[in-house]
């Protein structure tokens, strides 16, 4: 699932067109959404391994819980 969810959301940009985005598009650029939400995902730390010190690593009382 993770993978996938990372494939759906892969871009290739530049600088200048990620920052005309940012300006203009009310939607985060792809890389943020593609690793940014299943920083969330208890599952993910145990799918590849994240442990705290790692850069992805997100503290569990950090984590965003909607549920």
């Amino acid at each position: 699932f993770f993978i996938s969810w990372a494939t759906v959301w892969r871009t290739k940009s530049r600088d200048e067109a990620i920052k005309s985005q940012v300006k203009t598009d009310p939607h985060s650029p792809g890389m943020y959404r593609a690793y940014v939400p299943i920083q969330n995902v208890d599952a993910f730390y145990d799918a590849f391994g994240i442990k705290k010190g790692d850069k992805m690593y997100v503290e569990p009382e950090k984590r965003v819980k909607i549920w």
